[in-house]
Protein backbone atom coordinates (compact mmCIF):
# COMPACT_ATOMS: atom_id res chain seq x y z
CA UNK A 1 0.00 0.00 0.00
CA UNK A 2 2.83 2.42 0.84
CA UNK A 3 4.48 1.69 -2.51
CA UNK A 4 1.26 2.59 -4.34
CA UNK A 5 1.08 5.93 -2.53
CA UNK A 6 4.70 6.74 -3.37
CA UNK A 7 4.11 5.80 -6.99
CA UNK A 8 0.91 7.88 -7.16
CA UNK A 9 2.64 10.91 -5.59
CA UNK A 10 5.53 10.59 -8.05
CA UNK A 11 3.18 10.29 -11.05
CA UNK A 12 1.09 13.29 -9.98
CA UNK A 13 4.23 15.34 -9.34
CA UNK A 14 5.59 14.52 -12.78
CA UNK A 15 2.23 15.35 -14.38
CA UNK A 16 2.17 18.68 -12.54
CA UNK A 17 5.69 19.52 -13.69
CA UNK A 18 4.85 18.55 -17.29
CA UNK A 19 1.67 20.66 -17.23
CA UNK A 20 3.55 23.66 -15.83
CA UNK A 21 6.25 23.28 -18.48
CA UNK A 22 3.60 23.20 -21.25
CA UNK A 23 1.93 26.34 -19.91
CA UNK A 24 5.28 28.16 -19.65
CA UNK A 25 6.21 27.14 -23.19
CA UNK A 26 2.84 28.30 -24.52
CA UNK A 27 3.31 31.68 -22.83
CA UNK A 28 6.96 32.38 -23.61
CA UNK A 29 8.38 29.70 -25.90
CA UNK A 30 7.21 30.54 -29.41
CA UNK A 31 8.14 34.23 -29.14
CA UNK A 32 11.70 33.54 -28.10
CA UNK A 33 12.50 31.61 -31.28
CA UNK A 34 13.68 33.61 -34.28
CA UNK A 35 13.52 37.35 -34.84
CA UNK A 36 11.01 39.34 -32.83
CA UNK A 37 8.35 41.64 -34.26
CA UNK A 38 10.55 44.74 -33.87
CA UNK A 39 13.38 43.16 -35.87
CA UNK A 40 11.01 42.08 -38.64
CA UNK A 41 9.48 45.55 -38.83
CA UNK A 42 12.93 47.19 -38.93
CA UNK A 43 14.07 44.88 -41.75
CA UNK A 44 10.91 45.59 -43.77
CA UNK A 45 11.39 49.34 -43.30
CA UNK A 46 15.06 49.26 -44.30
CA UNK A 47 14.44 47.02 -47.33
CA UNK A 48 11.87 49.53 -48.64
CA UNK A 49 14.07 52.65 -48.58
CA UNK A 50 13.83 54.15 -52.08
CA UNK A 51 17.58 54.69 -52.46
CA UNK A 52 18.31 51.02 -51.67
CA UNK A 53 15.52 49.72 -53.92
CA UNK A 54 16.70 51.91 -56.83
CA UNK A 55 20.20 50.47 -56.60
CA UNK A 56 18.86 46.90 -56.49
CA UNK A 57 20.01 46.34 -52.92
CA UNK A 58 18.60 44.47 -49.96
CA UNK A 59 19.56 43.82 -46.36
CA UNK A 60 20.14 40.27 -45.13
CA UNK A 61 20.93 40.74 -41.43
CA UNK A 62 20.75 43.74 -39.14
CA UNK A 63 22.94 44.17 -36.08
CA UNK A 64 21.25 46.05 -33.24
CA UNK A 65 22.71 47.60 -30.11
CA UNK A 66 20.85 49.12 -27.17
CA UNK A 67 21.67 52.72 -26.22
CA UNK A 68 24.46 52.85 -23.67
CA UNK A 69 22.56 55.12 -21.29
CA UNK A 70 19.60 52.70 -21.12
CA UNK A 71 17.35 55.72 -21.55
CA UNK A 72 14.05 54.34 -22.79
CA UNK A 73 13.76 52.10 -25.78
CA UNK A 74 16.24 53.59 -28.27
CA UNK A 75 18.57 51.31 -30.12
CA UNK A 76 21.09 51.64 -32.91
CA UNK A 77 21.29 49.38 -35.89
CA UNK A 78 23.74 48.71 -38.68
CA UNK A 79 23.53 46.49 -41.75
CA UNK A 80 25.34 45.67 -44.96
CA UNK A 81 23.49 46.39 -48.20
CA UNK A 82 23.84 43.51 -50.64
CA UNK A 83 23.18 43.28 -54.37
CA UNK A 84 21.46 40.38 -56.19
CA UNK A 85 24.68 38.30 -56.02
CA UNK A 86 24.86 38.90 -52.22
CA UNK A 87 27.97 41.10 -52.59
CA UNK A 88 28.14 44.04 -50.17
CA UNK A 89 27.62 47.29 -52.07
CA UNK A 90 27.08 49.57 -49.09
CA UNK A 91 26.36 49.95 -45.42
CA UNK A 92 23.66 51.70 -43.45
CA UNK A 93 23.50 52.92 -39.89
CA UNK A 94 20.55 54.35 -38.01
CA UNK A 95 18.42 54.43 -34.88
CA UNK A 96 15.01 53.12 -33.92
CA UNK A 97 12.59 53.84 -31.12
CA UNK A 98 11.04 50.53 -30.11
CA UNK A 99 7.31 50.42 -30.77
CA UNK A 100 7.33 53.84 -32.43
CA UNK A 101 9.39 54.19 -35.59
CA UNK A 102 12.66 54.16 -37.48
CA UNK A 103 14.74 57.24 -38.19
CA UNK A 104 16.17 57.57 -41.69
CA UNK A 105 19.56 55.84 -41.70
CA UNK A 106 22.88 57.13 -43.00
CA UNK A 107 23.90 55.19 -46.08
CA UNK A 108 27.47 54.67 -47.29
CA UNK A 109 27.83 53.27 -50.81
CA UNK A 110 31.11 51.42 -51.40
CA UNK A 111 33.28 52.70 -54.26
CA UNK A 112 34.12 49.09 -55.12
CA UNK A 113 31.47 46.39 -54.47
CA UNK A 114 32.69 43.85 -51.94
CA UNK A 115 35.35 46.16 -50.48
CA UNK A 116 34.02 47.44 -47.13
CA UNK A 117 34.57 51.04 -46.12
CA UNK A 118 33.93 52.91 -42.87
CA UNK A 119 31.64 55.85 -42.29
CA UNK A 120 33.45 59.18 -41.99
CA UNK A 121 33.41 60.59 -38.45
CA UNK A 122 30.09 62.16 -37.49
CA UNK A 123 30.28 65.95 -37.77
CA UNK A 124 27.05 66.75 -35.95
CA UNK A 125 23.95 68.43 -37.34
CA UNK A 126 24.56 70.59 -40.38
CA UNK A 127 27.33 68.35 -41.68
CA UNK A 128 30.28 70.59 -40.84
CA UNK A 129 32.66 70.70 -37.92
CA UNK A 130 32.72 73.44 -35.27
CA UNK A 131 35.37 75.99 -36.34
CA UNK A 132 34.90 75.50 -40.10
CA UNK A 133 31.61 77.38 -40.01
CA UNK A 134 28.39 76.19 -41.53
CA UNK A 135 25.55 74.32 -39.82
CA UNK A 136 24.36 74.73 -36.28
CA UNK A 137 23.77 77.80 -34.15
CA UNK A 138 26.36 80.47 -33.83
CA UNK A 139 27.56 81.79 -30.53
CA UNK A 140 25.50 84.62 -29.10
CA UNK A 141 22.22 83.68 -30.74
CA UNK A 142 21.93 86.83 -32.90
CA UNK A 143 22.09 87.16 -36.66
CA UNK A 144 25.44 86.42 -38.27
CA UNK A 145 27.01 85.58 -34.94
CA UNK A 146 26.49 89.02 -33.43
CA UNK A 147 25.68 89.03 -29.74
CA UNK A 148 22.41 90.56 -28.60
Amino acid sequence: MADRRKTAKTVFSLLGIAFTAMVMFAMFGPESCGPNEEDLQLKATVDNIDEIVQKGGHVKTITTERAKDNDGNFYRYEADILNEQNVAIGKLRGRRVEGFGTMKPRILWYKTPGVPEEFPPYQGRGGRGGDRGGGGRREGGGQDGQKK
